[in-house]
C-alpha cells in the first residue's frame, strides 16, 4: 500500500510539473524576420518592439534592413524572410513576374496591411532650383522598373517631361540615393523622411511632394507570401494588432518627445529639427500614416494605374484586390 501511495504521489508530481511547463512551452514567442527599408515608415514597428506590444502578441521580430528592393523581394519569394514592408508596386511587380530577372517567376504575394502614402519628396542638389532644371540630368531611384520610379516619372510627366528628358539610375535604398545626391552622382531623387528633412537642412531643395502631385497613392504596405500568411494567420493578425497599437501610441501628444527619441535612436543622423518635421509629416498630418494601418484601396488602384502606364505594356486587366488580402486586418481590427 505504501508503495502504491508513493507511486501516486510521484505521478501527481509529474502531472503537476507538466501542467505548469506545458503552457509555457505553448506560449513560446513566434520569431519572424521582417525585411524593410530603414526609414520612418517603420516607426510604429519600432514603437511596438520597444513598448512590448509585439511581445504581448507572442511575437519576436528580427529586423533586417535591405540595400534595395531586388534583394528584398527575391529574398521574400525564396523564403529568406517571412514578411516585408515595401512599396505596394513591388508586390504587384514581383507577383506578376515583372521584378528582377533574379526573382523566381512563380510568386504569390499579398499586401495585408497599409503603411503610408510613401511620404516621398523630390529632393535635388543645391544648384537645382526647379523641376525644369532636371532636364538632361541623372535621377536616383531604387530600381528602374519597380517601386517609386513610376511616381517620379509621373511627377516629371506632369511638368512636361518626356522619358528622353532625363535618365533614371538605380542606386538602391533611400540612404544610397541620398549618398548619390551628396556625391554628385545624381541631380535629384525621391527621398523619404527623416532623410528628406535632413537633406533640406543641409541646403538641398525640395522640388515637390509626391502626395501633393499625385493625390491618393498607396505607398508602403506590409506584405508576405500568400501561403506563409495562410499557415501563420495568427502571427499575421498579432503583428497587425501590435502595429496598430504602436500607431496609436505615436499619435498620443504626450508621447511626442519619446517618439522622436525612438526615431533618432534608429536614425542617428536625424537632427531634433528633422525629427520634429518628420513627426509632423507622418504622425500629425492625417495624410501621413494610413489611418489605423488600413490599406487605402483608392490609392492602391492608383499604384496599379501607374504601373500599367509606365511599366511593361500589354498586361491583362486585373483588379487590385488580387494583390491584397484584408482578411487578416479585419480580424485584427475587431479586437
Amino acid at each position: 500500500m505504501l508503495k502504491f501511495r508513493v507511486s501516486l504521489s510521484l505521478i501527481s508530481s509529474v502531472v503537476l510539473a507538466l501542467a505548469v511547463t506545458m503552457p509555457a512551452l505553448a506560449q513560446a514567442p513566434k520569431q519572424i524576420t521582417l525585411n524593410s527599408f530603414k526609414s520612418s515608415t517603420l516607426w510604429p514597428v519600432w514603437v511596438a518592439q520597444k513598448q512590448g506590444f509585439l511581445e504581448k502578441q507572442g511575437i519576436v521580430v528580427k529586423n533586417i534592413y535591405t540595400p534595395n528592393s531586388t534583394a528584398q523581394m527575391v529574398g521574400l519569394i525564396k523564403g529568406e524572410f517571412d514578411m516585408v514592408t515595401t512599396a505596394l508596386d513591388n508586390v504587384i511587380a514581383y507577383d506578376e513576374g515583372e521584378g528582377s530577372p533574379q526573382a523566381p517567376k512563380e510568386a504569390d504575394l499579398i499586401a495585408y496591411m497599409g503603411g503610408t502614402n510613401g511620404a516621398n519628396s523630390l529632393i535635388a542638389r543645391p544648384e537645382i532650383k526647379s523641376i525644369q532644371d532636371l532636364k538632361g540630368k541623372d535621377l536616383a531611384v531604387d530600381a528602374i522598373s519597380t517601386g517609386y520610379a513610376f511616381v517620379l516619372q509621373e511627377i516629371l510627366a506632369k511638368n512636361g517631361f518626356t522619358k528622353d528628358d532625363y535618365k533614371l539610375v538605380p542606386f538602391g535604398a533611400t540612404g544610397a540615393r541620398w549618398q548619390a545626391l551628396q556625391d554628385g552622382k545624381a541631380a535629384a531623387g525621391l527621398i523619404s523622411p527623416p532623410i528628406s528633412q535632413i537633406a533640406i537642412g543641409k541646403g538641398f531643395n525640395n522640388l515637390a511632394d509626391a502626395a501633393d502631385v499625385l493625390g491618393g497613392y498607396q505607398g508602403t504596405v506590409g506584405a508576405t507570401r500568400r501561403d506563409w500568411a495562410k499557415n501563420n494567420a495568427d502571427t499575421v493578425v498579432g503583428f497587425i494588432r501590435a502595429y496598430r497599437q504602436g500607431l496609436d501610441w505615436l499619435k498620443v501628444p504626450g508621447n511626442k518627445q519619446q517618439a522622436m527619441d525612438v526615431l533618432r535612436v534608429e536614425n542617428p543622423e536625424t537632427t531634433p529639427a528633422a525629427a520634429e518635421l518628420t513627426y509632423n509629416i507622418l504622425v500629425t498630418n492625417p495624410k501621413g500614416f494610413d489611418v489605423g494601418g488600413k490599406i487605402d484601396l483608392a490609392g492602391a488602384k492608383h499604384v496599379l494605374e501607374l504601373r500599367r502606364k509606365y511599366g511593361p505594356q500589354g498586361k491583362p486587366a486585373v483588379d487590385i484586390g488580387h494583390f491584397i488580402d484584408e482578411s487578416y486586418f479585419e480580424r485584427a481590427a475587431k479586437s
